[in-house]
């Protein structure tokens, strides 16, 4: 779900995921492109090991939608008594299949469905005995549209289907290695994910960047635990335990790097936010960019001086939007990252000159050239 620590739920049926109220997650937003999909998939490395009882380790991809319900897909190691398929519901399980008790190294596929993330209310199941293969074997989870309900694929194969609706979703597709936390030893992987990719309503499309998702609560336990995720190629993360950390929201991986050309205003400071940070420029540059992610090109102001002899009298251009790649009004333009982009400021002159400068202006035109007749007709007089 949303990077925001799971509530305390207390039965020994619930999913052991939903018993702690402290987990360490860690992994990857996709890019921006990947915002208002209609399904996501990856594929994840089966990873098995023995947990103790009542802790949990769980690998998903996911999605947080417009709706407001969030809704992910993958597998788990939680040992324990638990029922396979339920509903949560003011804190009260209503189990719909049976419970199972679950040994300490078994995978097995899990999907859940949270249908409004501001309450503790959700839907899961849980796949049979060693549902998510070996260990070290990859597989692909997918979470797809399927007339107009949510459907869970492993491998292509539906294994769960849902009456839950089909929203897009708010957020970029994302992939976590999750984890509780209650001792600083505890495993959590290493998994690899890889091909992350989105329906974009006509098409999947792989992620062409990854950004890193870290979060932990404020336990000792989240500081002691060591828990990563770096890139290991195109599209490609290694994820958990014994990794290098990547801060938060940083660059992990992206297939290439474009370039926007920006042309503001001669000698007029303006800023460019991306993943890798914000930076000032004046009156115009070439930045680059991850491919498919935002740029923001901002400006402090809608009136710079007029450049030239105006300038000097106190003219002013009015900012009247962006042209090029985006059509903006806004200060700041918002422009998705897909090739090589251009965008550029429009001014107009303000018409309203103030009536001093139009005097001087006047001024200057007449008592100029008066000077210069003037000293002409005195270099003649002296010479004749």
């Amino acid at each position: 779900m949303r990077l925001l620590p799971f509530l305390l739920l207390s039965s020994i049926f619930f999913p052991a995921s939903f018993q702690t109220s402290v987990t360490f997650k860690v992994g990857a937003w996709g890019d921006d492109a990947s915002r208002g999909n209609y399904g996501v998939k990856a594929q994840i490395e089966t990873s098995t090991y023995d947990l103790a009882e009542g802790s949990f380790n769980y690998f998903w991809v996911g999605d947080d939608l417009s709706d407001g319900a969030f809704i992910q897909f993958g597998y788990s190691l939680e040992p324990g008594l638990h029922c396979l398929h339920g509903v949560v519901s003011a804190g009260t399980l209503t189990c719909e299949a049976s419970s199972e008790a679950i040994s300490n190294s078994d995978a097995r596929w899990e999907w859940q469905y949270w249908p409004d993330l501001s309450s503790p209310n959700f839907s899961f199941g849980i796949g049979p005995a060693g549902s998510a293969g070996s260990d070290a074997t990859v597989h692909e989870y997918a979470i797809v549209p399927t007339a107009n309900t949510w459907s869970f694929q492993l491998d292509n194969v539906t294994v769960a289907g849902t009456t839950f609706s089909v929203s897009p979703s708010l957020d970029p597709a994302l992939i976590i290695a999750e984890g509780s936390v209650g001792n600083s030893s505890e495993q959590l992987g290493p998994t690899r994910f890889s091909r992350l990719s989105y329906f974009d309503g006509s098409e999947w499309r792989t992620v062409q960047t990854l950004i890193a998702a870290s979060y932990c609560g404020s336990s000792v336990g989240c500081a002691a635990n060591e828990y990563g995720a770096i890139a290991t190629g195109p599209n490609s993360l290694v994820v958990g335990s014994g990794v290098p950390r990547s801060p938060d929201g940083s660059l992990l991986w992206t297939s290439q790097e474009e370039t926007i050309q920006i042309d503001v205003h001669p000698g007029v400071q303006f800023f460019v936010t991306s993943v890798n940070g914000t930076q000032a420029y004046v009156g115009s540059a070439n930045v680059t960019a991850p491919r498919d992610m935002y740029a923001y090109v901002s400006l402090p102001d809608t009136q710079v001086s007029t450049p030239g002899l105006l300038g000097l009298f106190g003219a002013q251009d009015q900012f009247q939007g962006w042209v090029g790649s985006v059509q903006s009004r806004n200060l700041t333009a918002e422009i998705l990252v897909g090739s090589n982009e251009n965008i550029t400021a429009v001014w107009t002159t303000d018409a309203t000159v103030p009536e001093m400068v139009l005097v001087l202006l006047v001024i200057f035109s007449i008592v100029v050239p008066a000077a210069l007749a003037i000293k002409k007709r005195r270099n003649r007089w002296r010479s004749a």
